[in-house]
């Protein structure tokens, strides 16, 4: 069993920050945990993009493209991508480009939430404060998705991003402050 001198650690633990009945991390789970599952339908996105289009990454996926001809059949209205990368292999897709896009800005905003946010619940913000933090983030990032997809015309993606990124600064500047002083 493992001791933590830490007291600090022990009092979060005590009185219950880390726990399901303090409101603030009982709503930073569902809020992290939603945008997660968020970013993980649009890897999964990303995927049958990539089946719909045949067009895959490395040269060992290509057995995928025989695999999706038979399943669809030889005329399924999509041949791979144009364009190349790397090795000049004929991966790149603007379809799928736009989704990998879309995942990758994920990746950068959501992880730094999620992390950021734990420390936050830490600090014992005001719930409401809190709250508003975590439904402005997954709102914005849902925004950001759909304007991302559709195409919206600019800036509505560039303020969905803003306003994700802006809320993750404020609860970072939380942090900070109670650390300081």
């Amino acid at each position: 069993m493992l001791h933590y001198s830490c007291g600090a650690f022990n009092d979060s633990m005590s009185n219950g920050l880390y726990s399901f009945t303090n409101p603030a991390f009982v709503s930073f789970a569902g809020y992290s945990t939603a945008a997660v599952l968020k970013m993980f339908g649009i890897a999964a996105y990303t995927i049958g993009q990539r089946f719909r289009t045949k067009t895959f990454a490395t040269p060992e996926d290509d057995v995928y493209k025989q695999l999706v001809s038979s399943l669809l059949g030889s005329e399924s209205g999509l041949d791979g991508g144009s364009g190349a990368r790397g090795r000049g292999r004929d991966c790149m897709n603007a379809v799928v480009e736009r989704v990998r896009g879309n995942h990758l800005n994920d990746l950068e905003n959501i992880i730094p939430f999620v992390l950021i946010g734990l420390f936050y619940v830490g600090t014992q913000p005001k719930y409401d404060c809190a709250l508003w933090h975590y439904r402005l983030f997954l709102l914005s990032r849902l925004v950001h998705t759909i304007a991302y997809q559709v195409p919206l015309p600019q800036p509505t993606r560039t303020l969905s991003w803003l306003i994700g990124y802006a809320t993750t600064i404020s609860m970072a500047l939380r942090v900070f402050k109670i650390i300081i002083y």
